[in-house]
Order: C-alpha cells, then structure tokens, then sequence
C-alpha cells in the first residue's frame, strides 16, 4: 500500500493546483470592471491592487521558470534569486493591460506545468544553490510556488470581495 503524502508534497497534486491558479485569477479578476483594477485594496492589500498583483505573478512565474531551467540543465546549477515578496510598483502595471498580465500569467504558468508534469521522481529532488536559502530542489520551488499561488489567491478573492462590496 502507498503511503499517503501531505498535501503539498506529492508533485501530482503540486502540478494539478498549479495549474488551475491562472484560471482562478482570471475569474477572480473578471468579476469587477475593469475601472477598479487599480483601485489601491483596503487594509491589509493597501499597498496593493488588482493590477499589481497580476503584474507580480507574471514576474514571479518567469522568474521561477528561470531557476527551473537552471535547476535541470545546469551541471552544478547556482539557481537565480526570485523575490516573492516585492510588491510591484502601481506605474509598471498600468503600462500593460490587466487582462494581458493574466494571460501572460497563464500562458507562462502553462510552460512551467508541462515542464513539471514530464519529471520523474529523480528530478523532482534534483537540487541546486540557492544564494540566500542554500540547498533547494525542485519539488522546494514548486511547493514554495503553490503556498504563493494561495497566499495572493486569497489575497485576490479578499480585493475582489472588498471592492464589491464598496460599489453602489
């Protein structure tokens, strides 16, 4: 018998929810008007909003997609640094169109599944150094990217919520 693994440590269901987060963003976001997806959050988001929230994940999902690179071509890899806790600045994401850093999102998160989904369980532990954490392996960044994938998840419905319930 196989023994069960917590969730968050078996790749199938790490792979799985990663996959679904662009979808959940892309619902999240399409259920205010688009005139509010600037719109700074209440407390505790306020230093945030919708935009600039699509716009860190973009960032976030390429950077990621650059340390998985690394990680499974490189012989000895040195894997790049990738700050989940930046909060963008407001200007950059008004540049690009909330719509298309969703799409973005969801194209490069696409990239990063398949790339997950063809590993092998010797890949999954396939380890390179990180310059501030050390050790860490692939099956590390994936967890780390699903625990950020529900902390912003969360921090979307709660804007979105906020936001309705603020309109007339």
């Amino acid at each position: 018998m196989r023994a069960l693994r917590p969730a968050g440590s078996d790749p199938r269901f790490l792979v799985k929810a990663l996959s679904e987060a662009s979808g959940e963003l892309r619902e999240l976001l399409e259920s205010v008007p688009r005139s509010q997806l600037h719109r700074r959050g209440a407390p505790p988001d306020e230093d945030w909003t919708l935009a600039t929230l699509a716009y860190h994940l973009c960032e976030v999902e390429e950077g990621v997609g650059r340390q998985l690179g690394v990680l499974l071509t490189a012989r000895e890899p040195v894997i790049p640094h990738v700050d989940l806790d930046d909060i963008p600045d407001p200007e950059l994401a008004r540049e690009v169109d909330a719509t298309e850093l969703v799409e973005r999102f969801g194209w490069t998160r696409r990239r990063t599944t398949y790339v997950l989904w063809d590993l092998d369980d010797r890949d999954w532990q396939r380890a390179g150094i990180h310059p501030y954490r050390g050790r860490v392996t692939v099956a590390d960044l994936a967890r780390e990217l699903y625990q950020h994938d529900l902390e912003h998840l969360w921090q979307a419905r709660r804007m979105t919520e906020s936001l309705a319930s603020a309109r007339p």
